[in-house]
């Protein structure tokens, strides 16, 4: 009976020598516990490629195709909401993650760990695998995408308790906070791929102290409000003060149509 590292070993090797073959595939890399040296025969496999721009939509068809070349027949495959590819899983549960990224939407700053199993032309990786530091700090940067779904996420407090979606606004904070650790890290120039399950090491005792602070919020709509409150002037002050670090532009006709709206409606500041 093979082990799971040997099935692990198997997908990993089969990426190397199949994915290259596409014309359309710039690269292979894996990031997770396979990419960090802290796997074990538990462990999932992360695999990412790097795609042509034109190429995108045919991966976003077909990325479970591609997946099983890597797994064999899968019993659950699914899409990852808000990325292109998913998740398979085979009959003797090996777990692998296939992601796509369109070369024109490629970072590899954004990770903390990286393993390189194949660059076409030597520009996506230039210095090879990113060395995991492990949530120590480095510079600073703007988390542009969690800054806007803050806000936007922030402005829904006004539809699902206009509708009196109590459950729904609860679940609305825990996104809010999301976006915040997301800022956080970034205050921090910390790049997050470790597992979701391990945030403390990552954050300064100031910044989990401030998370811990989060006024309780069950379903009554005034303590929603409240929790939504403190986690705008939160987010405001420091989204500003780390757009100012890093030279990046502060939405401010987007954050300020948000207060505007959530006043209108609550007769109240959240700034």
């Amino acid at each position: 009976m093979t082990t799971g590292d040997e099935r692990q070993q198997a997908v990993i090797s089969r990426a190397t020598e199949l994915l290259p073959r596409d014309e359309r595939v710039l690269g292979v890399y894996l990031i997770g516990s396979y990419a960090t040296g802290a796997a074990d025969r538990f462990s999932d496999v992360d695999v990412h490629l790097v795609v042509t721009d034109d190429s995108t939509e045919w991966y976003r068809e077909h990325w479970d195709d591609v997946l099983r070349e890597l797994t064999g027949p899968t019993v659950w495959a699914d899409r990852l909401p808000g990325l292109i590819g998913g998740l398979g899983i085979t009959a003797d549960w090996l777990h692998v993650d296939l992601i796509i990224h369109p070369l024109a939407a490629f970072d590899r700053l954004q990770y903390d760990g990286a393993r390189v199993l194949f660059d076409r032309d030597g520009t996506l990786f230039p210095d090879g695998d990113i060395v995991r530091k492990g949530g120590r700090p480095g510079d600073p940067y703007w988390p542009a995408g969690a800054v806007h779904l803050f806000f936007y996420f922030l402005g829904n407090l006004v539809t699902v308790l206009g509708r009196d979606e109590r459950i729904v606004a609860n679940q609305g904070v825990g996104a809010l906070r999301d976006q915040l650790v997301a800022l956080m890290l970034a205050e921090r120039g910390v790049r997050r791929t470790s597992g979701a399950k391990r945030l403390n090491a990552l954050l300064s005792d100031e910044q989990r102290a401030t998370l811990e602070a989060i006024p309780a919020a069950g379903t009554d709509p005034a303590d929603v409000i409240a929790a939504n409150q403190y986690l705008c002037r939160q987010f405001i002050t420091r989204g500003t003060a780390l757009a100012d670090v890093t030279g990046s532009a502060w939405p401010t006709s987007f954050v300020d149509a948000t207060l505007h709206h959530l006043k209108n409606y609550f007769g109240t500041d959240f700034d």
